[in-house]
């Protein structure tokens, strides 16, 4: 039997045995709530293994663009700064799962779960905001230098006008930021996004449970 119809069933029952559901409901919502904050702090692991092996094997011709536009010290820094700031996200993801976990008390727990959707909202946010950000910084960098903007958008020297690289170049930053926003945007609302409807639904029967104590 599910939680939706576990709840219906109680919801039905004698007043004089609805101590006993209580308990079981509250049961049920706690494993699955853990559960749920066990898949998040999973999902979260794998998506930073993921972009380091993306890392790992980003063509070299690519490392050589950001050194002629002097940006390789800051890329490497910048990187070194992300993922700080994931590993602290999964940390707390972490500490959310076993926090969850060993929770024994129905206010404690909705307020845990509170706790969670916070988190992995601040998470989503960041990365998304990173990428426009990314994005923001890259073209001032570039078109700051429009000279190696022009070697490095017209290597075999053809006859274009340089506004019109500089043009291209913004457009084509600007129209692949948006993509990959959307992308990851997507992805988030795949993952982190049904695991976060699940949590809330939790955290009602949690709700419906202190209500009517």
């Amino acid at each position: 039997m599910d939680l939706d119809q576990y709840k219906k069933t109680w919801e039905n029952q004698k007043v004089e045995t609805n101590t006993v559901s209580n308990i079981d409901v509250y049961k049920m919502s706690h494993s699955k709530s853990s559960s749920i904050v066990k898949w998040i702090f999973i999902i979260g692991v794998l998506e930073l293994i993921f972009w380091s092996a993306i890392n790992f094997v980003v063509p070299q011709k690519y490392m050589e663009v950001y050194e002629d536009f002097h940006l390789v010290e800051i890329l490497e820094v910048s990187t070194y700064l992300h993922y700080i700031v994931i590993v602290v996200f999964l940390v707390m993801f972490y500490k959310n799962y076993n926090s969850v976990s060993i929770t024994d008390n129905t206010k404690r727990l909705m307020n845990k779960i509170l706790n969670v959707r916070k988190t992995v909202k601040y998470y989503v946010f960041y990365n998304l905001g990173l990428i426009i950000f990314s994005s923001i910084f890259m073209i001032i960098m570039m078109v700051g230098q429009p000279e190696e903007l022009t070697k490095a958008m017209n290597p075999k020297g053809l006859s274009i006008e340089t506004s019109t690289l500089i043009t291209s170049f913004v457009i084509g930053t600007i129209i692949m930021g948006i993509i990959l926003f959307f992308i990851i945007w997507l992805f988030y609302r795949a993952t982190y996004g049904r695991l976060l409807k699940k949590l809330n639904k939790n955290y009602k029967d949690l709700d419906t449970i202190e209500r009517l104590n």
